[in-house]
């Protein structure tokens, strides 16, 4: 199972909180990559390591996920494709993608902004969906919509008390609360009804959504 969990994970270009700046990358040698971009400014642009481990919560734990919907038929909620443990590290190093880029030059990227705890590694527990989603950064119901989502007990992104001054920023788009993150663009599903992680007061937390 976690193989085939792992398989999806990695399998998707990326998953996205916003197309345009907040995304996710697994790659399958364990590598990825980490953005966070609001409006025109870049906060992080970075590689990640990751891996799939053992469960590290006690079998009487319950994890809980944002925008939790039980497994029920299609029409009422996404299907659970399965539940994996991550250990996820985010590095200082830039993607390659990044490396002579404009975008890497900005004064807040990574460890300018972050402190040194935000490199350590993490633990998460994640779980993937299969079902009718929008980006989570959207407030309103749109014809672009994903088949998959990935749902994280905690934020990839570091928490607020990772960040050297989150007042200059942060604080406005509170990256910490971004749990949820969707992939797999299929048009079709814009015919199948309302997108099922559409919440109320949902929103981009002081960006603007183009």
């Amino acid at each position: 199972m976690n193989e085939a969990l792992c398989s999806i994970l990695s399998g998707e270009d990326q998953w996205n909180y916003h197309s345009e700046g907040r995304h996710i990358i697994f790659n399958k040698d364990g590598t990825g990559e980490l953005w966070c971009r609001c409006n025109f400014n870049y906060w992080i642009l970075a590689v990640i390591e990751w891996k799939s481990i053992k469960q590290p919560h006690g079998p009487s734990e319950i994890v809980e996920f944002p925008g939790q919907v039980p497994n029920t038929t299609w029409d009422k909620g996404p299907q659970l494709l399965g539940q994996l443990n991550l250990e996820i590290t985010l590095t200082k190093r830039l993607p390659k993608s990044a490396e002579n880029s404009v975008l890497a030059q900005g004064n807040g990227i990574n460890e300018r902004s972050l402190v040194d705890e935000a490199f350590q590694p993490r633990l998460f527990t994640v779980r993937i969906e299969k079902g009718n989603f929008i980006e989570p950064a959207c407030t309103e119901p749109n014809d672009w919509r994903y088949e998959l989502r990935l749902l994280f007990d905690k934020s990839p992104y570091p928490p607020r008390s990772q960040w050297k001054d989150p007042t200059n920023g942060p604080d406005d788009s509170q990256f910490w609360d971004h749990r949820e993150f969707v992939s797999r663009h299929v048009p079709a599903l814009a015919k199948c009804g309302k997108p099922m992680n559409l919440t109320a007061g949902g929103g981009w937390n002081g960006c603007v959504v183009s």
